[in-house]
């Protein structure tokens, strides 16, 4: 029933008042079902009723048995009329449903079905994932449609639990009624796509609508994403022994267990440790169903290339084909429903009602190993840890879903709080290098030093293990080649989501307009150089992010967020159109199951400085530690080799296996720590880390500065002089003056034509600031500033080894405040309130801006380096922490120097 169908929008909501239904469709436009009406751009923003009609002959279908008509999917309520007369109806948007046309459908000659499908606009209280909320809503017979003989006593579905250990295949089958005297229920298994090789049959008397049936399989294959093993099962309904057959169904099945222990998941008795990627499953063409098989199967093998072994499908039930991919292949699945957002009692038994459909269906699929009820509370309104009605929903539904599935686990709360779970699991959004002293206390102190402070009170944790199933960083896309793949702006570039979702981080479409005010032109040229540096920074973060992970032993696994980006989140992996970001390519390097890495790494190093670190070896693979590991400065001649013996840890630490004096080297550079794990029998893992070194910083005397530290401590003091710079008494005197205290004295000197660099990493904990606001950029966990990009314009700083998206350089150095450019918002008080604050887009006009900060697509702007000029003097503002840095950090005193020397210039 796939096709050309009719289409016709009812925007009026007058079609069933008018019968449509009772004749033929007018007015309707061709669209070809499976459909999704928001592909079209005149229903982007359409919510409401539509109809769709399609006429179709049925002789193909004898005269005996029933016919059925089967949906796999309509968002959100379908009504369904054949030849006029109404058949029935169903709500829900993701899952399957079917009605018995027998009495209406016309053997003989042409049939008319209808479908009546509404999707409100107020999708509060229906099962609705991010459509509609995030990103572009999702209505329509978007699934397939077909016809379907079956018998009065049919085989609804036969669901089989695998015993590994036994070698036995439970199945659990579910008729329609109870059969007629005498039936008997055939159950064959083959290897699947091998129908002509039998591995097991068993005949067993069919007496109730419910029967079970152990089969035995000898030397059962077990299921494994290195080998995904696929069993099929058929079971025939046959009228006796060897009779003719009334009903008969196929499935496929796999052969494996999944089960966790004292903090440690085990897939067939065997440690699972999870490299997961959230994917939300959208598409840049089609919205949400995958184009081809072949596209699913590219998805598949890329994330394996990036060492993926999992894919939690966020807030949405997968498509069949995307999940027969995921078993035939071998990728683990983390399946979710969609949520709802309103507590009712309508709400809740909608979204029960999704999650039970989406059970049934996908039973039989061994890649799906957990399912999810909620996601971060949503649906419970965010309450979960003080209301004990919803504590008990959940921990109801805990229960009611282990009984129909035991074969899995279970997460209850995905992310926040927990009330009774199988997996502990966390979303914690830090960016790294800015938070990496952050990340690495949240990951050891509070994940997995008090894993009980993630359960509602009175719950104790019981071994579950420890998944960080959200983190991650943006990476802007190219927009060159999205508008090339969609032939100009796609509709999303304006963002369709909800008023919830609209901050101007969010909105692509006037990113090049923020490009050229923020000056961005002039650091990255274009936007095309923009998202090559957003890319690298990416890149660099979730690496850093992951590899902590897997230097703990107590954590058990990761879900990044996530695959592929989505319309205007920009987080993926993969951009929108499925293409690497830069550096995914090497992502198993930091991703893979067996992978090298450095630790207790300082990344900024002096010439002749003393360094001893550490290599951690990550082995999920569990594969035996005997071989060689080899590490080099490049471009250097520090370089070693040892040799490792280790058993089949799955984790090693080799303290102190790297020592070595930072060589000489002529200037300040780039340097690359290159690591090297061979092993016997062939596995090896690589890696790298990013390292700066300089050279002693020497100022000679015709270079010297003449700078007046004003108010500054005399700490300070000592280190400019210890290097070379010359103190002076008074303003007066100075070339420079250095301080972070802009008062009347400074200001006069400065309107004067002095030149004064204020350091003014203390923000607005500042008294004496002028005519300076600032924003303090959030400390500790966020969403939001994951999106963030901290910038440079390495120009300004020649010889100073800097990047244009800040790198591992900046480490320790980057600020906490910025001179917001853009209004933002913040959280006040005690209770979290939301407060409005303003930016000053003048600042664009009046000043030169050298550093930045935004967030997304160019929105919460701010600048951290800004340089204003008073008839022949100039005033350099940074939030950069260079104070307790200067003389210690050696990028931190190569830039002061180079901001005094400036200003001498000048």
């Amino acid at each position: 029933m796939n096709g050309v169908w009719g289409f016709a929008a009812d925007r009026k909501g007058e079609g069933e008042r008018e019968a449509w239904f009772s004749r033929e469709l007018q007015g309707t436009e061709s669209v070809t079902v499976p459909h999704i009406w928001q592909r079209e751009a005149e229903y982007v923003h359409y919510c409401g009723t539509a109809w769709y009609e399609k006429s179709f002959r049925a002789a193909d279908f004898s005269g005996e048995g029933q016919i059925y008509l089967c949906f796999g999917a309509v968002d959100f309520q379908a009504r369904v009329w054949l030849n006029g007369q109404f058949i029935g109806e169903h709500e829900g948007g993701f899952t399957p449903f079917d009605f018995d046309v027998t009495q209406a459908v016309n053997l003989e000659g042409e049939n008319r079905l209808t479908v009546r499908v509404y999707d409100p606009q107020d999708n509060a209280e229906i099962p609705i994932g991010k459509q509609g909320s995030w990103y572009t809503r999702i209505s329509g017979i978007w699934q397939d449609v077909y016809l379907e003989s079956r018998s009065s006593c049919f085989i609804q579905y036969a669901h089989v639990h695998p015993y590994i250990d036994e070698g036995i295949a439970a199945v659990r089958m579910q008729l329609s009624e109870a059969p007629a005297g005498g039936s008997i229920l055939e159950l064959s298994v083959t290897n699947h796509l091998q129908t002509e090789q039998v591995v097991a049959k068993v005949l067993v008397p069919a007496s109730d609508v419910r029967i079970m049936q152990n089969v035995e399989l000898p030397d059962a294959v077990w299921w494994t994403p290195e080998q995904p093993h696929l069993y099929d099962l058929r079971v025939r309904l046959l009228k006796t022994a060897g009779g003719d057959v009334v009903d008969e169904y196929e499935t496929y099945f796999g052969m494996r267990s999944v089960e966790f222990s004292d903090g440690q998941l085990y897939l067939n008795h065997k440690p699972l440790f999870v490299r997961g990627a959230l994917d939300q499953a959208y598409y840049p063409d089609t919205i949400y169903a995958a184009p081809s098989d072949e596209w699913i199967r590219n998805e598949i093998r890329l994330a394996k290339q990036m060492g993926f072994n999992l894919l939690r499908k966020h807030i949405k039930v997968e498509i069949p084909r995307y999940l027969y991919w995921a078993d035939r292949m071998g990728m683990l699945i983390w399946a979710e429903p969609p949520n709802v957002v309103k507590w009712s009692a309508q709400s809740r038994r909608r979204f029960y009602d999704e999650l039970l459909g989406m059970i049934i269906r996908d039973f039989n699929r061994p890649s799906i190993l957990i399912w999810s009820l909620y996601n971060e509370e949503w649906g419970l309104e965010w309450d979960l840890a003080n209301d004990k009605e919803k504590q008990e929903h959940v921990m109801a539904m805990y229960d009611a879903i282990k009984v129909l599935d035991p074969t899995r686990l279970i997460c209850d709360n995905s992310g926040w709080i927990h009330v009774k779970t199988d997996i502990n699991d966390y979303h914690r959004y830090y960016v790294v290098p800015e938070q990496h002293d952050e990340w690495k206390s949240d990951i050891e102190e509070y994940m997995a030093g008090t894993p009980e402070a993630n359960y509602v009170k009175g719950y104790v944790p019981k071994g579950e293990p420890i998944i960080v199933s959200e983190f991650g960083v943006w990476g802007l896309p190219s927009v060159k080649k999205l508008k090339e793949f969609y032939g100009g702006e796609p509709s999303w570039f304006g963002n369709v989501g909800d008023d919830t979702h609209r901050e101007d981080f969010k909105n692509p479409l006037n990113a090049e307009a923020k490009f050229e005010k923020y000056q961005l032109d002039r650091i990255f040229g274009d936007m095309e150089n923009l998202s090559v540096h957003s890319q690298k920074r990416m890149h660099r973060a979730v690496k850093a992010l992951i590899e902590e992970m897997r230097k703990h032993p107590g954590i058990n696994g990761y879900v990044v967020t996530e695959f592929t980006d989505v319309e205007w989140e920009t987080n993926g992996w993969l951009d929108y159109t499925r293409q690497l970001k830069l550096g995914m390519d090497r992502a198993a390097d930091f991703n893979g199951g067996l992978i090298v890495m450095a630790d207790r790494i300082s990344h900024n190093l002096w010439s002749g400085q003393q360094e001893s670190w550490d290599i951690v070896i990550s082995n999920h693979d569990l594969v035996p530690l005997q071989g060689v590991l080899s590490w080099s400065i490049e471009g250097t001649e520090a370089a070693g080799t040892l040799k490792v013996k280790a058993g089949e840890e799955a984790l090693l630490r080799l303290e102190n296996a790297i020592s070595f004096e930072a060589p000489d080297v002529p200037e300040a550079s780039f340097y690359t720590l290159k690591l090297s794990l061979e092993l016997e029998g062939g596995r090896n893992a690589v890696n790298e880390e990013e390292l700066t070194i300089s050279p002693p910083v020497q100022i000679e005397t015709a270079q010297a500065v003449r700078v007046n530290p004003y108010l500054m401590s005399k700490e300070f003091g000592s280190r400019l002089s210890d290097g070379g710079m010359v103190l002076t008494d008074t303003l007066m005197d100075a070339e420079v003056v250095i301080t972070s205290v802009l008062d009347e004295a400074v200001m006069e000197y400065y309107r004067g034509g002095g030149h004064v660099i204020f350091l003014a990493e203390e923000g607005d904990r500042l008294s004496q600031k002028e005519q300076f606001t600032f924003r303090e950029l959030v400390q500790g966990e966020s969403w939001d500033r994951t999106s963030s990009f901290n910038y440079v314009d390495p120009a300004y700083f020649e010889g100073v080894p800097l990047q244009h998206e800040m790198g591992w350089e900046m480490e320790g150095l980057y600020p906490d405040y910025v001179i917001p450019l853009s209004n933002y918002n913040k959280l006040g008080g005690t209770i979290g309130r939301v407060v409005y604050m303003f930016g000053n887009e003048n600042i664009t006009e009046t000043s030169e801006i050298i550093s930045g900060y935004f967030q997304g697509w160019l929105g919460q702007a701010g600048s951290s380096l800004l340089v204003q000029r008073s008839a022949g003097g100039s005033l350099t503002l940074t939030t950069w922490k260079l104070k307790d840095n200067y003389g210690k950090h050696p990028i931190a005193t190569q830039i002061v120097n180079t901001l005094l020397g400036k200003c001498r210039k000048q």
